[in-house]
Order: structure tokens, then sequence, then C-alpha cells
């Protein structure tokens, strides 16, 4: 795929599936900024990709900072090609045992945040004829038991995005979601951590593995390239064929 000087903002972009589609990015011609709440991974991402990468730190949850990340973008390129609503909280707790507050954090993140950034985002977006690519999980659709809050957050950025394509259609900017099933990533250590529900994962994915953060980039990169001109309001999934 073509991304020849495209711009992208990879929220969550110093580590796991952030990474993975800023490394495919830039190998492909691309540039990016990844951002995140910690430094330290950023820098990494950047000193491993040269020049055509550069980072801000930004938390989702943090009210102001989705209007100065797009304000960062603008004065360092003068345009957005393509934003990948990619950061994200995880929380893997029955409700019972799930407090407000880190409910709350899941959906501060998950849904409100990736919704301020868009909307910051979106007169870039328009300038360019760009494209949204938002990152769900199979559980939007699948029942994994103890992702109440997490799946609940994933269904709405699925349903997001569709509404998204809809109204900023007319403007020219498309928006579509990648959906992973369980990928060898930072955030999903706590799932990995158990052999069993693994075994079970690997079990009833016909592809017969969990994801790399790599196995996952090309999807993201398909949606925001030319030769998914004609593609919108789509959720792809990138899970070796977990849900079918």
């Amino acid at each position: 795929m073509d991304l020849e000087g495209n711009v992208a903002l990879i929220t969550g972009g110093g580590t796991g599936i952030g990474r993975g589609v800023a490394e495919y990015w830039v190998a492909h011609g691309g540039r990016v900024v990844v951002c995140g709440r910690r430094e330290a991974p950023l820098q990494e991402v950047c000193e491993a990709l040269g020049d055509a990468a550069s980072h801000v730190c930004m938390d989702l949850a943090r009210r102001g900072d989705a209007e100065r990340t797009a304000e960062v973008v603008r004065e360092r390129h003068g345009r957005l090609d393509t934003l990948v609503n990619n950061g994200g909280t995880f929380l893997l707790s029955p409700l019972v045992d799930s407090s407000d507050d880190a409910i709350e954090q899941v959906f501060r993140v998950n849904v409100i945040g990736l919704l301020a950034l868009t909307r910051a985002c979106v007169p870039l977006l328009i300038q360019s004829k760009g494209a949204v690519v938002n990152l769900s999980s199979v559980v939007a659709q699948g029942v994994l038991p103890g992702s109440i809050a997490y799946a609940g957050s994933k269904a709405a950025v699925e349903q997001i995005t569709r509404c998204l394509a809809a109204e900023l259609g007319p403007q020219g900017v498309r928006v579509n979601c990648v959906a992973p099933g369980l990928t060898a990533t930072e955030m999903s250590t706590a799932l990995r951590a158990d052999p069993a529900s693994v075994d079970q994962v690997i079990q009833d994915t016909p592809l017969g593995r969990i994801a790399d953060p790599a196995d996952v980039a090309p999807s993201v990169a398909y949606l925001a390239s030319k030769e998914a001109a004609w593609v919108t309001g789509q959720i792809l999934q990138a899970s070796g064929g977990l849900l079918l």
C-alpha cells in the first residue's frame, strides 16, 4: 500500500499495536506523530524510526490534551491525513467487583477521549480529505467474561465509527474500524497470563495462533490508503478468524 507522504497521528503509539502501525507507516513512506502518556516508549519509537517520526505526550482522559495535540500536528506538518485512534485502557473484572472510578476511566479513555481527539482533528482531516481508523476488539461482538466495561466501550467505538462515517462522509472524510483478536501487547498481559485461556483462544482461531502487532498494522493501513477510497463505516475483523 502506498502511504507516501501520508501524515498519521497514532494514539497509544509507543507500544503494542500503535507502535506496529507506526513502524508499518514509516516503512511504506508515511510520516507519524505518535502520542501517549509515557514519554520513554514514545522517544524509543522515534529513535527507531528516524526523521519520519515525532511524538507528543498526551492523556486521552485529560481535558484540553486533544486540542493541544491537534495543534502540534498542524504546526509540525501543516496537515493530517490519517487519525489512528488506537490508545485505550483495559479492565478485566466482573461488574460486581468494578468500582465506579475504574469503569469511568475505561469510558473516559476509550470513548470520550477518542471523541475529543477526533473532534479536534476534524478540520485538518477535512482539508486533506483524510481518514479515521478506530481500533475496537473482537469483544465488542463476542463475549469475554470479566470484560464488560471494556467490551461496552469497544461496542461504543464501533457504533461511533458508523455514525461518524455518515457525518463526515459528505466532507470527504472516511471513518473505519479494525477489530483485533488477542494480540501480544502490553495491554493484554493479564489475559495472556493464563495459559489455558490462551490455548483456548488459539484453538478457537482458524489461523491457529494469537496475533503480533505487525499482523494488525496492514489492516489499519489499508483502511487509510487510497486502495480503500470507497470504503467507509466498516468494521474489519483482524482476528485470524476468531469471530466468523
